[in-house]
């Protein structure tokens, strides 16, 4: 079974995710995500004329 991240996480190479494998692989996308949040985080000055 491939995961989001296709055989990136399949670290023994038997073509299944193990649990280990799937901790992985979702703390690497939850990673991802919060990068994510955070770059969109960044106050944005609006001029209150555009408006």
């Amino acid at each position: 079974m491939k995961g989001i991240f296709g055989d990136l996480f399949d670290f023994n190479g038997d073509g299944k995710l193990d649990a280990f494998e799937k901790a992985a692989e979702f703390a690497a996308f939850m990673n991802l995500i919060e990068e994510d949040e955070d770059d969109n985080d960044e106050d944005i000055d609006f001029d209150e004329d555009e408006f």
